[in-house]
């Protein structure tokens, strides 16, 4: 039997019980809470723009289904980072056999006010920059994606990776100085085409 909410609700634990209940409406303010934010997050993972509403519907159908696993002594929005990252993980190993790398539809557009110059320079660093974190390892698409996307603190990451706050920090670490390593050969390539 479904209910409809007939007040708004703010609080993430009331709209949890409701849920619970077999309330829809409750599930839709959850859906549109968090829409954005697991968007870039299984974005950030599975790095490719397609897949990203297919993973996101499963996220919010396995957090349907299993609402009851959902302790209430944790933050909701803990459990929730931790069920897309590891359904995002699940779809990357279904497709482990195709290339990971994917580019954004609009990374050929110059941002509103550039030149077309300096918009294409700016799309292609956008897209060297995507492909380049698109070749780290999962484990390291991950923390980058959490920290420094979505903005969560390293006790959130760890939370949410079930990972302990110091494997954080090295990965977190280990990504950056990879992807910077990953970064620098195009500095070393552009400064090299710059010199007469």
């Amino acid at each position: 039997m479904l209910m409809e909410m007939t007040r708004p609700v703010q609080d993430d634990l009331e709209l949890v019980k409701l849920i619970r209940q077999g309330d829809a409406a409750a599930l839709r303010v959850i859906v549109e809470r968090y829409q954005d934010r697991l968007f870039a997050l299984i974005y950030g993972i599975v790095r490719d723009r397609q897949e990203v509403e297919d993973v996101a519907q499963d996220v919010f159908l396995k957090v349907y289904l299993r609402i009851n696993s959902f302790d209430e002594r944790s933050k909701f929005y803990t459990w929730l980072y931790r069920v897309a990252v590891n359904a995002a993980k699940d779809h990357i190993k279904k497709r482990s056999r195709r290339p990971a790398v994917a580019l954004d539809e609009d990374a050929g557009l110059p941002a509103q006010g550039d030149s077309p110059a300096a918009g294409a320079s700016t799309a292609e660093t956008r897209r060297i920059v995507r492909a380049e974190i698109a070749a780290l390892p999962v484990r390291y698409r991950e923390v980058l994606t959490l920290r420094e996307l979505e903005g969560l603190s390293y006790t959130e990451v760890a939370a949410v990776l079930q990972i302990s706050i110091g494997t954080v920090e090295s990965r977190l670490h280990r990504a950056r100085k990879q992807l910077k390593r990953r970064l620098d050969r195009y500095v070393r390539r552009s400064d090299s085409l710059e010199t007469p």
